[in-house]
């Protein structure tokens, strides 16, 4: 038996469990000897077989070796690597399921931070839960045993690929695509060893796509080589230098070989120019829809001053300067804001402006200088804003705030900070962005008062 200093439960040790309900992740959460022990790929209320893999101070992992039973939302999930492939974690889960999983954990969220269970609205679900990303990064590799190049996804927390030749969240053209590269580096020989991802992007207003080569040294003659690169619907050719083959894909910068200098996309009546590296939602579809509503959320009128925060290529930021009286986007990305800025011109917006600079920096210079926004809207990455940022947007005494987020627990811990300082919740909206994954994008709309 354990003594009181050791964990209940062993490496190796095997055991027959019940999911008792599924975490934030989409594992299985079940017990074992009062261990809280979590399952990939196991639903609540399917009993299994399962053999300890891990063991940390306060919980365990654990694999699945076999199930007894399937949950009735338990479906055939579409991928030939899921499971393998780190990219998904819910294939297995019916789509209406995974709504309801989702948007619960928004619910969740909502009850921490003392709100009525009227302040989230339902999940807007996606139009089609497969097909839908228009960008993926794929890694490659060269196998010197079959002198072939390979491509695939790497699994979840590790370098270990598995090899595929397809991927079910993306269209079947840029499928085509992927597969072309892979065959046009096969042909390369033993020179593509250099290359560690391919990056292919798809218009969907136009369908148009671009391709860009990830490579590991900085050598014209491989550049010329991915030059010659084609395929159909391909509009531009790119290179990015990423010495390292793990980490970070994209070097310091992107250089076209071939081809338009970017793609253009089409979102509420915009025309929206997409360089390389140029972030956008990578659910056409959605990420319109979630645009629309975030311009009703932050309720624009024809008087406002409306600041777009982490603006990217100015999507946000040229929807609210039609209603508003100016609209200001900041971003530190450079090549961001020569879209933006672009896509202003292009667009006829007179009234909006672009900064590149780092939000906590030029908002409480902002605010400092004694200048005032009606409307303030955060789309930041993961990470959410910094503590800077939330001081700065208490100080300007702005109206009406519009948080967008990928990342529910570090909207959850700036909520909370917004919130201390003045401002109350006025509505959660869940967009599933990110179907048969555990990503879930929300807006949350907050009023001074």
């Amino acid at each position: 038996m354990a003594n009181a200093q050791s964990p209940p439960v062993a490496v190796g040790e095997e055991y027959e469990v019940e999911a008792l309900r599924q975490n934030d992740d989409g594992d299985g959460v079940a017990q074992i000897r009062g261990m809280t022990v979590f399952i990939p790929f196991l639903l609540p209320g399917e009993r299994a077989r399962v053999r300890v893999e891990r063991v940390e101070k306060r919980f365990a992992r654990a694999r699945v070796l076999e199930r007894a039973n399937d949950a009735l939302d338990r479906v055939e999930p579409q991928c030939p690597v899921f499971a393998r492939c780190g990219g998904c974690q819910v294939q297995h889960m019916a789509y209406a399921a995974q709504l309801a999983w989702k948007e619960a954990r928004i619910r969740r969220m909502a009850e921490r931070l003392g709100l009525d269970a009227s302040a989230v609205r339902p999940i807007e679900a996606a139009r089609t839960p497969y097909r839908y990303r228009n960008q993926v990064q794929m890694p490659v590799r060269w196998n010197e045993a079959t002198q072939r190049a390979e491509m695939g996804f790497f699994a979840l927390g590790s370098h270990e690929m598995a090899v595929t030749e397809t991927c079910v969240l993306v269209s079947e053209a840029m499928d085509d695509v992927l597969r072309r590269a892979r065959w046009f580096l096969t042909s390369l020989g033993p020179t593509a060893k250099f290359a560690h991802h391919v990056i292919v992007r798809q218009s969907r207003a136009t369908g148009d796509m671009a391709v860009v080569f990830a490579l590991t040294a900085d050598d014209p003659s491989l550049k010329r080589s991915v030059g010659r690169f084609h395929a159909p619907q391909v509009a531009q050719v790119a290179v990015t230098v990423q010495p390292r083959a793990h980490g970070p894909v994209w070097g310091a910068a992107v250089e076209v070989c071939k081809g338009a200098t970017h793609l253009e996309e089409r979102v509420g009546g915009l025309r929206l120019r997409l360089s390389p590296r140029a972030f956008f939602q990578v659910q056409s579809d959605m990420a319109e829809r979630m645009y629309a509503h975030v311009v009703r959320a932050a309720e624009v009128r024809e008087t406002d001053v409306v600041i777009d925060a982490y603006c990217g290529i100015g999507a946000m930021t040229l929807l609210m300067a039609n209603r508003a009286a100016r609209a200001v986007g900041v971003d530190e990305v450079e090549d961001a804001i020569q879209d933006a800025r672009a896509n202003a011109k292009l667009n006829r917006v007179g009234n909006a402006e672009f900064a590149v600079d780092r939000v906590e920096r030029w908002l409480p210079r902002f605010v400092q200088a004694g200048n005032r926004a009606d409307v303030l809207v955060f789309d930041p990455p993961r990470k959410g804003v910094d503590r800077a940022v939330i001081e700065a947007a208490a100080e300007a005494n702005v109206e009406r705030l519009v948080y967008v987020s990928c990342n529910p627990a570090t909207l959850e811990r700036d909520v909370r900070l917004l919130m201390a300082r003045g401002f109350y919740v006025a509505e959660m909206q869940p967009f599933d962005m990110f179907p048969q994954t555990s990503h879930v994008e929300c807006v949350v709309a907050l009023r001074r008062g």
